[in-house]
């Protein structure tokens, strides 16, 4: 068995296959390989040359958790144009690595979150609507196939990892909130305080 790298490409091999997503190696030739994905019955035959380049296995465990990290990251610099802004995110579906679709996956999330607070929905375009659901649905199609879990419990997952960072982040406005208020206390018991004691 020819090997690349560390990867064989060996037949039932779960792989992925860029934007394609999760697929499986169902004939292995010495010159090709053809995989077979579950959605739409689609089958791709590639060179050996050509799988070296945009096939790779699903995510381990520790890739998983660096996912994780990055789904409860900061959000990427916001670039104004958002031409470029669609152009980066379709470029990070289109290769399908895990770690740009979560940055995909994240970045649209923040904007949507700072949209419905305030009350502007039209932040979100509909083609970066479009790729943040298609860089979910992958990324929740690999995971499940890393972990053996039905895509459904995987994507309830990246919604989780979003929804903690989401409360993170809120934390210091609230911390702001309390110390506001708490100022605000002080200065309306020095004023009663000032009042009283004019009264005597």
């Amino acid at each position: 068995m020819e090997t690349l790298g560390e990867f064989s490409l060996a037949v039932d091999d779960v792989v992925v296959y860029a934007s394609h997503g999760v697929g499986r190696v169902a004939i292995r030739r010495q010159e090709s390989v053809v995989v077979e994905f579950a959605t739409g019955g689609l089958s791709v035959t590639l060179p050996i040359d050509r799988a070296a380049e945009c096939i790779r296995p699903v995510s381990t465990e520790a890739e998983i958790a660096g996912i994780a990290q990055t789904l409860g990251g900061a959000e990427s610099p916001v670039e104004a144009n958002w031409q470029r802004r669609l152009k980066a995110a379709r470029a990070k579906v289109a290769g399908g690595d895990a770690v740009g679709l979560a940055e995909v996956i994240r970045d649209a999330s923040r904007r949507g979150e700072r949209a419905i607070a305030r009350s502007e929905p039209g932040k979100i375009s509909l083609s970066e609507r479009q790729l943040y659901l298609k860089a979910r649905q992958l990324l929740a199609d690999e995971i499940g196939a890393a972990r053996g879990v039905d895509p459904a419990l995987a994507d309830e997952w990246i919604g989780d990892q979003i929804a903690v960072n989401a409360d993170q982040e809120r934390l210091p406005e609230l911390r702001d909130q309390t110390r506001t208020a708490q100022s605000f206390e002080v200065m309306v018991e020095s004023s009663g305080n000032r009042a009283r004691r004019r009264r005597h």
